[in-house]
């Protein structure tokens, strides 16, 4: 079960490692990490994690806190990005900052999904 935690980490490292990418131009044009469709992906994600913390009834205590936890930071960050002009300017919602925040979220879920599979 722990093994789910580890892999939804990993895949928001993955969206947050692909913006930082694209900053430095190192990511061809195809892929499209500016454009809403990019951000669905990421709510998704979060949505994956949302779902698998709150159904998954082998999950308790800080498990199931954890995993929730994720899915919602994961969906706000998919979300900040689509209400830029309603949030104070000091919520990043593009550049580096943004994708650092993006991969510190996904670090937190591998490493204790690691730490729990151990």
């Amino acid at each position: 079960m722990k093994l789910m935690i580890t892999i939804i980490g990993v895949l928001i490292i993955l969206a947050g490692v692909l913006p930082f990418l694209s900053n430095f131009g190192i990511l061809p044009a195809a892929v499209p990490v500016e454009k809403p469709g990019y951000q669905f992906i990421i709510i998704a994600v979060g949505i994956i994690g949302l779902l698998y913390g709150v159904l998954n009834s082998y999950l308790f205590g800080t498990e199931k806190i954890v995993t929730i936890a994720l899915g919602l930071l994961t969906i706000l960050g998919g979300i900040l990005p689509f209400i830029q002009n309603f949030v104070p300017a000091l919520i990043p919602t593009s550049g580096l900052l943004y994708s650092g925040l993006i991969v510190v979220i996904g670090v937190i879920g591998m490493i204790y999904g690691f730490i729990a599979l151990g």
